[in-house]
């Protein structure tokens, strides 16, 4: 798949998910929907709202870096963007949910969802270790 295709569409399929989260977290405001604010940390709802639409605009941005400057474009990298990009939200949603993937420890659902959250930010990382190690070597010429 092309790695500009790949970060776009995810990149707004990530969107897509950050407006439905946008939209369930008014269900607690409305009068009908109060008991579901009791069952949920609201807060930690929020963090993942807005660490998807985060992460999306970094895709969106890889993926422009990648079309204007075609030696950056890797299929390697896009991959790691998009897991990283829904699989770093996880310890935000998890924690809205009463599970704390933040810290390597407690049950075994708890570590492996921090387990996941170290593989999802070691990608991230990794693949713009990647995109700018490459860029550089473009800007040199």
């Amino acid at each position: 798949m092309d790695p500009v295709a790949l970060l776009a569409f995810n990149g707004g399929l990530q969107v897509f998910a950050s407006s439905l989260l946008g939209m369930f977290m008014l269900v607690p405001l409305q009068p009908w929907g109060k008991g579901v604010a009791t069952r949920v940390n609201m807060k930690s709802l929020l963090a993942t709202h807005l660490d998807w639409l985060m992460l999306s605009f970094m895709q969106q941005g890889a993926a422009f870096m990648m079309s204007r400057w075609p030696e950056t474009a890797s299929p390697w990298t896009a991959w790691l963007l998009a897991f990283g990009g829904w699989t770093n939200v996880s310890p935000y949603l998890l924690r809205g949910f009463g599970i704390n993937a933040f810290v390597l420890g407690g049950s075994w659902g708890q570590r492996a969802a921090a387990g996941i959250a170290v593989l999802s930010t070691a990608a991230i990382l990794s693949a713009w270790s990647r995109l700018l190690l490459t860029m550089l070597s473009v800007l040199r010429r």
